[in-house]
């Protein structure tokens, strides 16, 4: 067989197959890695800071920081806590607290420079039962 047919039929093999000869399946989530400033569309006490979201390679949010006008920087680590999970555009981020959740859904945008979405509060009772309180819109956008 001729080494030109040879090599044609190895790649078609590989493609029914589904080999992967690109290397790694990628993470969706890893397209939030990074820096992102979130902006409140209801003002309040947060409205007021600079808050931004720190995202690794993974995508995995890994620390949040508020600098209110005044100064003084506010950091809370949360690796190994948060998940993130990124399917096509629409965007889940879930920050565990002590009674539940705060979580964030969004959609990227297309340029994938901002998320608009809103953040909620799930809370978990004893009892077992849960309930999600609406917190209100919020974008993130790149830096």
């Amino acid at each position: 067989m001729k080494k030109w047919m040879k090599g044609s039929l190895l790649v078609a093999m590989s493609t029914i197959a589904g080999c992967n000869n690109l290397g790694p399946g990628s993470n969706p989530a890893a397209v939030l890695e990074g820096t992102w400033k979130a902006v409140f569309a209801v003002p309040g006490d947060l409205a007021l800071a600079d808050v931004q979201f720190i995202f690794d390679a993974n995508g995995t949010l890994t620390q949040i920081t508020a600098t209110p006008p005044a100064g003084a920087t506010a950091t809370f680590n949360v690796a190994d806590t948060t998940t993130s999970d990124v399917t096509g555009d629409q965007v889940t981020i879930t920050i565990p607290t002590l009674a539940g959740a705060r979580i964030f859904t969004g959609t990227l945008s297309a340029d994938q420079n901002s998320i608009a979405g809103s953040l909620s509060l799930s809370l978990d009772f004893p009892s077992g039962s849960n309930i999600t309180l609406p917190n209100g819109d919020l974008t993130l956008t790149r830096q």
